[in-house]
Formats: C-alpha cells, sequence, structure tokens
C-alpha cells in the first residue's frame, strides 16, 4: 500500500478517535484549511465513525456514486478533509452529520436536521477593501464573502452556504456565546465575560469563560463564537 495518501495509525492525531491497533495504515488528509488534528479524510469517517463502509473499495464506490457531501459540495477523493463544523451529507438516507469534538477534545459527529444541515459558523480572519468600496472578509476555512465594515477580525458569523449569505453576526464581545474545541474545557459552551492578556514580549489574547457558576480562561485561539446569548447551531 503506497503511503503517499496514508500515515500510520500510531502517527495519526490524538484527536482521531480511531483504533491504534486495527491495520497499520490509515487514510490522511489532502491539504486543507483546517488547524492540524482538526479533520479527518471522509474515508476515515465513513469507515471508522459511521461504519458505512468496511473496505477502501466500498469507500470509493460510496463516494465515486456521489452520495457523500461535505458542506453541500459533493466529495469523491476519499482524503478530502471533513473536520470542525463542518457538515457531512449521505444522500441516499437523507441523513447529516455536523463535526465537533468531545471532552477529551477528539473529534465526533452529532446529527442535525436537513434545515440546520445549510449553516455553519464561520470565524473573520481579515477583511480587506475592495472596489466599489465594498468589503471582502475571510474566513477560517477559505472562503471568503462580502461585507460591511461592522465586521471586524475575531468575530463570527453564521454563514447559510446553500444561499451563500450570512444569516447572522456574532461580535466577539462580553455576552457572546463560545465554544471551546480545545484543552481543558473541550466541548464547553461557555459566556464570554472579558478578555485579558498574558506574556511580555508576545501577549496571549484570553478569554474569560463562564459557564455556571464556574470561571476559566481560555485562550481565543481555542474557542469558536456560535451565538450571541445562546448557540445557533446544535451542539449535544
Amino acid at each position: 500500500m503506497s503511503k503517499t495518501h496514508h500515515i500510520s495509525r500510531v502517527a495519526a492525531p490524538q484527536t482521531w478517535p480511531i483504533s491504534r491497533k486495527a491495520a497499520k495504515w490509515v487514510a490522511k488528509s489532502s491539504p486543507g484549511t483546517h488547524q492540524l488534528g482538526m479533520a479527518m479524510p471522509i474515508a476515515v469517517w465513513l469507515r471508522e465513525i459511521l461504519k458505512a463502509a468496511e473496505t477502501a473499495r466500498e469507500v470509493k464506490q460510496i463516494l465515486n456514486a456521489g452520495e457523500i457531501s461535505v458542506n453541500g459540495v459533493v466529495v469523491k477523493n476519499q482524503n478530502f478533509p471533513a473536520g470542525l463544523f463542518d457538515i457531512i451529507t449521505i444522500e441516499k438516507l437523507g441523513k447529516n452529520y455536523r463535526c465537533l469534538v468531545d471532552i477529551n477534545g477528539k473529534l465526533r459527529l452529532t446529527e442535525i436536521s436537513g434545515e440546520e444541515s445549510k449553516i455553519i459558523p464561520l470565524k473573520i480572519t481579515n477583511k480587506t477593501a475592495i472596489k466599489g468600496g465594498k468589503i471582502q472578509i475571510a474566513f477560517n476555512n477559505g472562503w471568503t464573502a462580502l461585507g460591511e465594515n461592522k465586521f471586524k477580525v475575531g468575530d463570527s458569523v453564521i454563514f447559510d452556504f446553500k444561499n451563500k449569505k450570512v444569516n447572522s453576526h456574532i461580535k466577539l464581545a462580553r455576552g457572546a456565546i463560545a465554544y471551546i474545541f480545545s484543552g481543558e474545557h473541550a466541548n464547553t459552551v461557555a459566556e464570554i465575560q472579558g478578555f485579558k492578556s498574558e506574556g511580555v514580549l508576545r501577549k496571549k489574547k484570553i478569554a474569560v469563560l463562564s459557564r455556571g457558576k464556574e470561571t476559566f480562561d481560555t485562550p481565543l485561539g481555542k474557542i469558536y463564537l456560535v451565538g450571541e446569548s445562546k448557540s445557533e447551531i446544535k451542539l449535544e
């Protein structure tokens, strides 16, 4: 078996919820925009998590039949990465799943409705003024959209990729609802209480969060905003 599109199970990211003692090799993700460890190849999702196929041949047959889409786009590359907040749809079964993490920071899926399967939370990473006085917004997954100057880097939007529009804008501010995807509080939904910085030469931005009576700190890089007063997506 060629190693070009595969990696050793032992060397696979610890966020992958796969057996380390099964076959030696496992599919390797194609280059993408997800953070390291925050995505798995569609072949791994189908075989190891959804149990929709038992062999690589069966995975290829399912993909070649156009039965699988990620965020509304049919996927035929078995190494295509599907990661945090992405939506995997099995057309034939009418099933939709969103990629999240569990309390140990490992990737998992939660089944969602057909209505929710067209929206995804996206973090704003950059914005640029273009011709005509318009503002182009760049998101964490490489997508772009036209927006207004009110959108700030660090904010999030709930994006309707089916209709290619922004449904809502979530400001990085006190009161916003955040989903923590890594670290001690992985898979926690909490409310932002404020912000602070740590470090001397290279300051790290920290969000002060609360959940019930508990208050804790988490780096901004480990959170995604998912709502203004409550989450706009299913996280259970």
